[in-house]
């Protein structure tokens, strides 16, 4: 695979741009090429990095990249063929479904993430675990260690990167004493993924499970002949997720 500016003023790129993940819209679309530096002012210049918008298919909408030089000749600048995302899409999860709480602070952890920001991410993490443990008392604490057990064995976390998302959730009280260690990508991948499953298995599983019955049960007393009445007290405790 390559990637090069060529002297006519052409990005070109083995198998062209191709689809990719928009930043914007977070639609998977083709992408096309409307801006790049000239030929001119690469051979004079001869920056490191090059930059190139691209366009997508779905919203209309210029995403950057950030490619590497690696060699210059007298009819083409060759570039680096993988390119360096300038920005990342937008992490998302179903927070309607969470105790306000714990959404709030679980929405900020997701923004800190798709910035790239690691210590403010695992922060915010710390944060929001203490909000769940909050709400859902020493018992449920004890729930929250069997998953996140659970989860490092089915999704085969390892050994340092589990240490890590262990001292972020659990490690609540000795915070303040002594400085924290820093935290990396590969270990905020691996916490990212953990609290998303963890607040899956803890509030969303569990309301999609009831409004689900909600619904079995209603059109089941309908076709029995039972008033809505009748049956309305076992489910109006049952919410439904908030708009986010």
């Amino acid at each position: 695979m390559t990637a090069c500016i060529t002297a006519e003023n052409r990005f070109e790129r083995s198998g062209g741009v191709g689809a990719m993940e928009c930043p914007q819209c977070a639609a998977m679309a083709p992408m096309s090429v409307t801006a790049f530096p000239p030929f001119s002012r690469l051979k004079a210049e001869r920056p490191a990095q090059v930059g190139v918008v691209l366009q997508c298919s779905a919203c209309k909408s210029p995403v950057f990249l950030r490619y590497r030089t690696r060699a210059w000749r007298d009819d083409r600048v060759d570039l680096y063929p993988l390119p360096q995302p300038v920005e990342h899409p937008p992490e998302r999860f179903s927070l309607g479904y969470l105790p306000a709480p714990v959404a709030t602070r679980f929405r900020e952890a997701l923004a800190c993430y798709s910035a790239g920001l690691w210590q403010a991410f695992a922060a915010m993490c710390r944060q929001t675990a203490q909000a769940i443990f909050e709400d859902v008392g020493e018992a449920g604490r004890l729930r929250v260690f069997d998953t996140v057990t659970e989860i490092q064995q089915l999704g085969e976390i390892d050994e340092a990167s589990f240490t890590a998302v262990c001292r972020v959730i659990f490690d609540q009280e000795s915070k303040g004493n002594r400085a924290e260690p820093a935290f990396e990508r590969r270990q905020a991948a691996a916490l990212l993924e953990t609290m998303k499953d963890l607040l899956h298995q803890t509030y969303v599983r569990k309301a999609k499970l009831r409004q689900a019955l909600k619904v079995r049960r209603f059109f089941a007393d309908q076709a029995a002949g039972i008033d809505d009445s009748e049956a309305g007290a076992d489910s109006a405790a049952i919410p439904f997720p908030r708009a986010r």
